[in-house]
């Protein structure tokens, strides 16, 4: 699918935010990853509500969008201090340097939750240093303003602590990404559990879910649907062919990634882009079915 937002590294411009459109299916927290250190994110219009109190290392990050709208989870980690009203400027800021003193390092938080449709949610592993972070949210609203600009942007903080959680090893899917497409075990995908996802190419990639919503949609309906709505900025008429609820993005070169699954029976679709382009022309997709 076509990239939606910028991407979520506030290195040049805090304004620069990419994430991938995905078909979804919804995606929910359980068990598996051992140990616990959760951060929760609820969305809504247009507000994040954050609970849990995460320490340093892996974090099991739940991104849930109860709202009526879609929303992102986009993150970056700042320097201590670091306020709402001065990363909001920033982000809505023409000034293409407006971030570099606001972010620590090169801001960079990877990998992240998937964009969502309303009513889904997904939950990944990542690791997140100790440290002042904000996160924000770039989709259109309906009145053609970003949902940063309608006050969609929060701090929080990560703990010294150290985390005591853990990757699941017991029972978890392999998925690959190679530069030819999308591998997945020859059993499928089970309803439950977790994915380990493997970027076997040499550019950041993501991995979404799709759960097909008319007996008839393909992968070529949604896309044109969501490429749609990211051009205009309004939701196009009649019945979207698919629900975007979950996956993981910023999946590094050569590295792995870890995120739930909780499907129902249905045609499904997995999508990966490379996060290096901001409109992917070689887009990775391929389609089973639950049953």
């Amino acid at each position: 699918m076509r990239k939606t937002h910028r991407v979520a590294v506030l290195t040049a411009a805090l304004a620069a935010c990419l994430a991938t459109v995905g078909l979804g299916a919804a995606i929910a927290p359980g068990a598996g990853a051992a140990g616990s250190n959760t951060l929760t994110v609820k969305a809504g219009e247009y507000t994040y509500k954050v609970s849990g109190s995460p320490k340093a290392g892996w974090t099991e990050v739940e991104f849930d969008n109860p709202g009526l709208e879609f929303h992102m989870l986009g993150m970056v980690q700042l320097k201590k201090g670091v306020t709402v009203k001065q990363l909001k400027a920033a982000l809505l800021s023409d000034d293409e340097n407006a971030g570099n003193k606001l972010v620590a390092g090169d801001g960079d938080v990877s990998p992240l939750p998937s964009f969502l449709s309303a009513g889904e949610r997904t939950t990944i592993l990542t690791k997140l240093p100790s440290g002042h972070y904000g996160m924000f949210c770039f989709v259109p609203a309906p009145d053609g303003e970003s949902h940063v600009a309608h006050g969609m942007v929060k701090v929080f903080d990560v703990g010294s602590g150290k985390s005591s959680l853990s990757p699941p090893k017991d029972g978890v899917v392999n998925v690959t990404i190679s530069d030819s497409g999308i591998t997945l075990p020859s059993s499928g995908l089970p309803k439950s559990g977790w994915v380990k996802v493997t970027n076997g190419t040499s550019v950041p990639r993501s991995l979404t879910l799709a759960r097909y919503l008319t007996p008839t949609a393909t992968f070529e309906d949604g896309d044109a649907y969501f490429n749609e709505f990211f051009e205009s900025g309004q939701v196009p008429t009649g019945d979207p062919p698919a629900a975007i609820a979950g996956g993981i993005e910023g999946i590094a070169p050569g590295s792995t990634g870890y995120f739930e699954l909780a499907m129902k029976s249905g045609r499904y679709v997995l999508v990966s882009s490379n996060a290096e382009e901001e409109n992917d022309p070689n887009e990775l997709h391929t389609d089973f079915t639950v049953k």
